[in-house]
């Protein structure tokens, strides 16, 4: 009696586990569906996560990070969508809601950096905005000493912090030239992306000057099969 119920109650923990196993390898082929989409610029389409999240996903299983990675892409995504009053309010939350996972924390902290917007209104104001951004990005560090994109962030708002309490920086013409400078292309959305700012030939360079060089196909290679002419070689002597 005693072997069948123990059996019994191990078959019940096995189906228990394989459950969660489950669950979780589903949520992680939704959530690695989502950052391929996000990778190729497609964030803001319906990624279809919360219909593999189950309540076996929520609970602290070894190893179970479903729940946190699909917090975290939700942020990023909020994030490149521009929808920075939400996220700005994740490191200021307390108790039961306080964050802290330092990428959900970084990723509130550039959005705290994008609403402050250091060149519009009053200074001091600015400046006020600016040392909330930098006590966050120090809050990143503290969870997480190793975070870069934090510590190279914490340097820069700093360093504008800085310049800004000493007075307005008159724009160089330089940047007056860049600022009217809008790169618009056919397949990738205007300014910033998940992969940086976009790119473009030199100012002033003719494209002229630039050659593309592809590989022959098959078929061409196969056409021309005598060897080309070299350099004729000098005998010594």
């Amino acid at each position: 009696m005693k072997s069948m119920v123990s059996g019994t109650i191990l078959a019940v923990l096995l189906f228990v586990v394989a459950a969660a196993c489950w669950t979780e390898a589903q949520v992680t082929r939704r959530v690695a569906d989502a950052h391929r989409r996000l990778a190729t610029l497609h964030y803001d389409a319906e990624d279809d996560i919360d219909g593999a999240v189950t309540v076996f996903n929520r609970l602290p299983w070894p190893g179970g990070e479903g729940a946190s990675d699909v917090r975290r892409h939700r942020a990023t995504v909020s994030y490149w969508m521009v929808r920075y009053d939400s996220l700005a309010e994740l490191p200021l939350a307390t108790g039961q809601q306080a964050v802290t996972d330092p990428s959900l924390l970084l990723v509130g902290a550039n959005a705290a950096f994008r609403n402050s917007a250091p060149q519009a209104g009053d200074r001091k104001a600015a400046v006020e905005r600016l040392d909330t951004v930098i006590q966050q990005y120090a809050e990143v560090l503290r969870k997480e000493p190793n975070a870069a994109d934090a510590a190279y962030n914490y340097e820069f708002v700093s360093k504008m912090r800085d310049t800004l309490a000493k007075g307005p920086a008159k724009a160089s013409p330089r940047d007056k030239k860049a600022e009217k400078t809008e790169i618009v292309s056919v397949d990738l959305p205007t300014g910033p992306t998940v992969h940086g700012r976009p790119g473009a030939p030199p100012e002033g360079t003719p494209m002229s000057d630039f050659k593309t060089i592809s590989p022959m196909r098959y078929d061409e290679r196969e056409e021309q099969m005598d060897p080309g002419r070299g350099k004729e070689i000098k005998r010594k002597g």
